[in-house]
């Protein structure tokens, strides 16, 4: 019970300096990961360009480049085809309706 008002602690402080954008050992990650969000966004919106969104640039080119990779991928570990590539298209929906097209926070 202590552990979990500690943890809830810990949440509401890490979610405070994340609302007023004050860095501290706990909003530091998350900090860090929308910054790369929000250069990301920026490089797939225009030309600018960095490494890390080459990859990312080349999947909304072509989604079905990797789709086909990834069942290969999983049929080749798993030994079977066709139910391989069903559970590859059952998770594909599930992350889907995860995001929601929200990718922020707040």
């Amino acid at each position: 019970q202590l552990v979990e008002k500690f943890a809830s602690g810990i949440s509401m402080v890490t979610s405070l300096a994340l609302a007023v954008s004050y860095p501290t050992l706990a909003a530091a990650p998350h900090m860090f990961i929308n910054a790369y969000k929000n250069a990301l966004a920026i490089a797939v919106a225009t030309e600018y360009t960095f490494p890390q969104a080459e990859k990312v640039k080349e999947y909304l080119k072509d989604p079905s480049k990797f789709a086909v990779a990834s069942v290969a991928a999983v049929s080749a570990d798993a030994g079977g085809g066709a139910p391989a590539a069903a559970k590859v298209e059952e998770k594909e929906e599930s992350d889907e309706e995860d995001y929601g097209g929200d990718f922020g926070l707040f």
